[in-house]
């Protein structure tokens, strides 16, 4: 399948190539972003051990905007340095390039990223190891084609790929390869039902240790429910079904085992947006390609408010919790992180924050916790 998205994207790009170079006017943006912070438990373990985080991101944006296309390129690069524990300095560069054409009954899209990160960043969520300082490489390719069959109903067609690679063997090389279908039928000017069926393939490789091969089968049917202006609600239940072989090195000997299991998928999100106010609640089950190898189970709930006090000065609250089954370890994770952003000046925003976190690994008794508070400024030219 790798090879029929990397033909799609190459194809897409240049069909849209005439047309983004041919463009009049494009419109570039920088920005960048110098802030310091304190964590109290940067391993998260039950030894704490406290660092402070210095971080500048010089970040710039190109786009160009026209009645039919828009091509949006931003690239950035996250340098930090850590004052109790240097090993973990690094400069992650990472870049996105999104395209959309629009013709009379369909928009086609194709969108490609590139970043370099510590894999401890994607630990809450990923694996559950802060102790690492590896580095992964992510690249990903989307294409993308939404087709308007009658005026109440249409077609999405998606092919995803995305591939990660560690500078260590911690963790396990992978890439995923993702073949979509959507429907969605307008009912009336208020109610929109939606279903959806996917085929991926997950490969991890981790050296001289494992190598696993999943496929897995997702599908869903919901709605999209437009209550005012204001507010929606979307919905959807489902089911999936998994089929891995995994195959473990033991010196000459490889052991190969082969398991399917099955269960039921689960999304609800609620939006609303009103002058001064932003909010947006989700509950989720669904599944999450990990870097240990695995396909895992995560039920996930967010919760994210945001309030413009006035129109210099911003604050709200991010909630999340994440639990995550595994056969290697159930881990779970609350974040809470209250923030306040104040316009300084038209070009200088002042930005603080406050992040609790907690950790539970169900091979341990107990809950870790940590600290973080950061104060930054960003500056806009």
């Amino acid at each position: 399948m790798n090879k029929l998205i990397y033909h799609v994207a190459a194809g897409v790009a240049l069909a849209s190539a005439p047309l983004v170079s041919g463009a009049a006017t494009w419109v570039a943006g920088y920005s960048f972003n110098a802030d310091v912070s304190y964590d109290d438990n940067f391993f998260m373990n039950e030894s704490e051990q406290d660092t402070l985080v210095y971080s500048v991101k010089p970040q710039t944006s190109l786009m160009y905007v026209s009645p039919v296309a828009k091509s949006q390129l931003d690239a950035r690069v996250t340098v930090k340095r850590y004052s109790e524990f240097e090993q973990f300095d690094s400069e992650d560069p990472a870049f996105d390039w999104k395209n959309s054409y629009r013709t009379e009954r369909s928009t086609w899209s194709i969108d490609f990223g590139y970043s370099e990160n510590s894999q401890r960043d994607a630990a809450e969520l990923d694996t559950g190891v802060f102790d690492s300082n590896s580095i992964v490489e992510t690249i990903y390719v989307k294409p993308r084609v939404n087709i308007d069959l009658t005026e109440r109903d249409q077609l999405g067609i998606s092919l995803n790929y995305s591939e990660r690679d560690y500078d260590t063997n911690d963790f396990s090389d992978n890439d995923n390869q993702t073949f979509g279908l959507d429907w969605q039928h307008k009912i009336n000017q208020l109610i929109s039902t939606t279903a959806m069926v996917s085929i991926s393939q997950y490969d991890a490789d981790r050296v001289a240790i494992s190598n696993n091969t999943t496929d897995y089968l997702q599908a869903t049917v919901g709605f999209i429910y437009k209550r005012s202006e204001a507010m929606t609600i979307n919905g959807s239940l489902g089911h999936f079904e998994t089929d891995r072989q995994q195959r473990l090195f033991s010196g000459p000997v490889t052991v190969v085992s082969d398991s399917e299991t099955t269960g039921a998928l689960l999304n609800l999100g609620i939006s609303y947006s009103y002058e001064k106010d932003i909010f947006s609640f989700n509950l989720s089950r669904g599944l999450y390609p990990s870097s240990q190898g695995l396909v895992e189970e995560r039920d996930s709930i967010a919760m994210d408010y945001e309030h413009q006090f006035s129109g210099r000065s911003t604050g709200g609250i991010n909630i999340s919790w994440h639990d995550t089954e595994s056969n290697l370890e159930e881990r779970e994770t609350f974040t809470l992180s209250p923030f306040y952003r104040y316009r300084l000046s038209e070009k200088i925003d002042l930005q603080t924050s406050y992040v609790f976190r907690s950790h539970d690994r169900q091979s341990t008794a107990n809950k870790v916790e940590s600290n973080r508070v950061k104060l930054g400024l960003r500056y806009s030219f």
